[in-house]
């Protein structure tokens, strides 16, 4: 992430009054339609000379809307790949009872205008905003003269005719079809969290894991064995990580565990980010604990394969 980036906090009473072109969305995993419209937003701005920003909420809005459970990104994920697509200015509020009860020419006239001093909107087709969602791009065309702001609408991506959708890849990821999913992401998807203990049964099976717990609530994908690659202190290692409740040991919960090849540093504690690379297998129950074993060499001797073949 830059080091350079400006963040005002609206809820705060932070506002900032350079001229801007500001990207309007929910952003969700931030797939390759939001990146359509980014860089839509960041083109503009050099045009025209202003200020390249997008307005992001500090908790997705479906939470508070449909209380969805799970999600692709966190605020800070967001904030991260944007600038490094290049976006330096964010305004971040909340989804709260306050901003959701204002009308469209409200949030136009008391956001836009008065707080952001846009002067120009980049939105995708779908777009709707104020309460009871009653905005859309009409409504945006229609106050653009007295606010004195354009608009431009950035069409979908699809493949195959179908919208390439944040609700779509999230469907993609729990069904374990993790290729596509980062396709239509642009990029690896990835989980952050923190080393906590665990059974440590990997350590007298001779594949010591490292137990992730979740810092956000992100979208976990299908129970089973993934190719992966970890973050761990900056650095990047391949890895195979196993999603499941261990059927081999009977146990009633699902776990993120992940084995980290050719490593054997204590990480207890400290934060990791897992990329998920590709999907190898389900989440078996095996008749031994020998078994158990020999399908974990499999797996290494695939997993070493794969990474020479496709990620050296």
């Amino acid at each position: 992430m830059k080091n350079n980036i400006k963040i005002y906090d609206l809820d705060r009473g932070m506002t900032d009054f350079e001229p801007k072109a500001i990207a309007l969305g929910n952003f969700d995993g931030i797939h390759i339609g939001h990146q359509k419209l980014i860089k839509k937003d960041l083109e503009i701005a050099r045009q025209l000379n202003l200020v390249p920003s997008v307005l992001l909420f500090k908790e997705n809005s479906k939470k508070t809307l449909i209380d969805e459970k799970d999600y692709l990104t966190s605020l800070n994920d967001k904030i991260e790949i944007f600038s490094n697509m290049g976006m330096d200015t964010f305004c971040i509020l909340e989804f709260n009872e306050d901003f959701r009860s204002l009308s469209p020419r409200e949030f136009i006239s008391e956001i836009l205008y008065k707080k952001l001093n846009t002067k120009y909107i980049v939105i995708g087709e779908d777009y709707h905003f104020g309460k009871n969602a009653e905005g859309d791009i009409k409504t945006l065309a229609r106050f653009q003269d007295e606010f004195g702001f354009e608009t431009t609408i950035v069409d979908f991506e699809v493949d195959n005719g179908v919208k390439i959708s944040s609700g779509s890849i999230k469907e993609l990821i729990k069904n374990g079809n993790i290729a596509k999913a980062n396709k239509y992401l642009g990029r690896n998807y990835k989980i952050i969290g923190h080393v906590v203990d665990g059974h440590k049964r990997g350590r007298t099976l001779n594949f010591p894991t490292a137990n992730l717990e979740m810092n956000f609530s992100y979208t976990v994908p299908k129970d089973g064995v993934y190719l992966t690659r970890v973050n761990v202190r900056g650095k990047n290692h391949f890895a195979l990580t196993n999603i499941g409740s261990n059927p081999t040991f009977e146990n009633d919960f699902r776990k993120i565990e992940t084995y980290i090849l050719d490593f054997s540093e204590d990480i207890y504690g400290e934060n990791i980010t897992i990329e998920f690379l590709e999907f190898f297998r389900g989440d078996l129950k095996f008749e031994s604990v020998d078994d158990l074993i020999n399908q974990m060499e499999i797996d290494k001797k695939r997993a070493i394969d794969t990474i020479n073949k496709k990620y050296l």
